[in-house]
């Protein structure tokens, strides 16, 4: 790896060498592809029978974290502040998807950026945006310096993030997950993507349908694995068509780690 301790030389050495970023990373198969100052390519394979939508914001986040950290100083780093996915189509699980990302807009410390995945056939997938904040800490100096190994085969989603949860009543449901080890970020907290992927998982539970437009805002990390994480789902409207929800990630003392929201419509 490079004597460059800078974000951009960091992520460069990962694609030149193949080596994932992130326990989360080595874990879902999840490779960076491609990166240029400001932009960045990546691909995941999905596992028969996870979620579509539990899958792509692990590699949405990805990218869209990576597209503003490459443009950092040494001794900085990115935290997701807010992911937000547009599905338009629904791939077969077991496919593969490839992401790509640009940083539309970068002030104050804030980056706005946003990437499409595509499908194995080039076709689009989803329109993802991610608005994330730098950070300068001690954990910003570790920043891909202990890369993991890959795992034997991909993990699925169902695996990182361990869960159980009620029957959806008309007005929600509960979930309740233990994060897995694997599911940490190069900072040691839960990746945001696979954190979300957990309110997505609810809403989809609660509406009996995936939802096309999902966005979450995160408000403070889950810094250990096996913390447990609740998810608690409210159906705002219900009908035939539009179905409209709304989830929080809460701890055991119902402090919020994340909120959420999903739409569905059915023509």
């Amino acid at each position: 790896m490079s004597d460059d301790p800078s974000p951009l030389a960091v992520l460069r050495g990962l694609v030149a060498d193949g080596t994932p970023l992130a326990p989360v990373h080595a874990a879902t198969h999840a490779e960076l592809t491609s990166l240029e100052r400001g932009s960045c390519s990546a691909r995941m394979p999905t596992v028969p029978g996870d979620g579509l939508l539990e899958s792509l914001l692990i590699l949405a986040d990805f990218v869209l974290g990576v597209s503003y950290s490459s443009t950092l100083r040494a001794g900085d780093r990115i935290v997701t502040v807010r992911l937000g996915v547009q599905l338009l189509g629904r791939p077969l699980s077991g496919e593969e998807l490839c992401a790509t990302a640009q940083l539309d807009d970068a002030n104050n410390g804030v980056g706005l950026s946003s990437a499409t995945v595509v499908d194995r056939e080039g076709r689009a997938v989803a329109r993802c945006v991610g608005r994330n904040a730098a950070l300068t800490d001690e954990l910003a100096g570790r920043y891909g310096r202990m890369a993991p190994a890959w795992s034997t085969r991909p993990t699925p989603w169902r695996m990182l993030m361990p869960h159980r949860g009620e029957d959806p009543t008309r007005d929600g449901t509960t979930m309740i997950a233990h994060p897995d080890a694997t599911a940490m970020n190069s900072a040691g907290v839960v990746q945001g993507g696979a954190l979300a992927g957990l309110a997505a998982r609810g809403l989809s539970h609660a509406l009996d349908v995936i939802p096309d437009d999902f966005s979450v805002s995160f408000i403070r990390p889950v810094r250990a694995a096996g913390t447990p994480v609740m998810c608690r789902v409210v159906v705002e409207h219900g009908g035939r068509r539009l179905r409209v929800g709304r989830a929080e990630l809460v701890d055991e003392q119902g402090r919020l780690y994340a909120v959420a929201g999903g739409t569905a419509f059915r023509p």
